[in-house]
């Protein structure tokens, strides 16, 4: 982490299909993992949240649309100085969406000059009320990345993947890669610093 910021990235991947829901599930809990929680999920078991998942956006007709919003939320060593800080800030950030989607919470620990603990967490993109897909817009994004400033009182990074990235899943990481088309402006993940409101509630 080049930047003395704490960081929420947001990934999604559209056309993932069912070896990306696989992995989606098992991630937060690899060799990495420190913490586990889930809200209409069963954290521990990442046969049982995928068939969670599943059953809920075929249920409402949504199986193969974009299944999942991950939310990984990068913390500086004075932000998080241990998993359990890591795992609260996360639910705390996390709180809005509970009532209505389902969420898979992973805290990783991993040594780095700046940061020990980071987490990855998968939103399930199905309402569990209505059926209604939630997207990613700029609107939640910016939300997000606010409320996750106001809450650790410092500024925070929101960084957005870019489209046209491709992904390589496999069963223990997550790697992106480009598309191949140059490193230009259109290729660039989409930052922007959020600084925290005096005092805010939330």
């Amino acid at each position: 982490m080049g930047k003395n910021v704490d960081i929420i990235k947001v990934i999604t991947h559209a056309d993932g299909g069912d070896e990306y829901s696989k992995n989606a599930t098992k991630y937060p809990s690899n060799e990495d993992c420190v913490g586990l929680r889930g809200y209409g999920v069963d954290a521990k078991d990442p046969k049982t949240a995928k068939m969670q998942f599943d059953y809920v956006a075929k249920f409402y007709e949504n199986e193969g649309k974009n299944q999942y919003i991950q939310y990984m939320m990068s913390f500086l060593k004075e932000t998080a100085p241990d998993a359990w800080t890591a795992m609260e800030i996360t639910d705390q950030v996390l709180d809005p969406l509970k009532d209505e989607y389902m969420i898979l919470i992973g805290v990783h620990k991993k040594d780095h000059q700046k940061s020990d603990f980071h987490t990855h967490n998968f939103v399930g993109t199905t309402n569990i009320e209505t059926g209604k897909m939630f997207h990613p817009t700029n609107k939640l994004n910016y939300a997000m990345a606010q409320r996750m400033a106001n809450i650790i009182q410092k500024p925070v990074e929101l960084v957005i993947e870019k489209k046209n990235k491709t992904r390589k899943y496999r069963s223990t990481q997550f790697q992106v890669g480009t598309s191949g088309k140059g490193d230009n402006n259109k290729s660039k993940d989409f930052k922007r610093v959020f600084y925290p409101h005096k005092n805010a509630n939330d």
